[in-house]
């Protein structure tokens, strides 16, 4: 529910996880209605609006990242958790970890030592749903 998404959110800021960054995938422009509400929460709340070009991967239809420096494979060095606690190394590629089922620093090694060179298209996950 998005009332539990932004709870999270104010959670997270409350705690200081600092800067919080939002997200936001859009078809053409930051200036659609949707990203428009995005980036006023943003504005009220103090975090900061990424804007995400739609992309397709199976086309291999790449966008950039309005406000962040993504795309970037070589430079990479995030890491990612999603909602349901899996840890992944890259949006791009199947592997991940859950937390919830080995200690988080094994995975976090784990993941960081797995790292791909270059992500390729997942054939599990769609970008929108893990958090890209």
């Amino acid at each position: 529910k998005l009332e539990d998404v932004i709870a999270g959110i104010k959670t997270a800021q409350k705690v200081g996880l600092n800067p919080i960054k939002i997200n936001c995938v859009i078809k053409k422009s930051p200036d659609e209605q949707n990203a428009v509400e995005v980036k006023k929460f943003c504005e009220e709340n103090n975090f900061i609006p990424r804007f995400i070009p739609e992309m397709d991967l199976e086309k291999g239809e790449f966008g950039i990242v309005h406000g962040g420096n993504g795309g970037d494979c070589a430079n990479c060095n995030r890491l990612r958790l999603t909602s349901d606690g899996n840890l992944k190394p890259c949006l791009f590629n199947d592997l991940s970890v859950n937390i919830r089922k080995m200690k988080y620093e094994d995975a976090i090694q784990y993941v960081i030592e797995n790292k791909p060179a270059c992500g390729v298209a997942s054939s599990e996950n769609k970008f929108y749903n893990i958090g890209g």
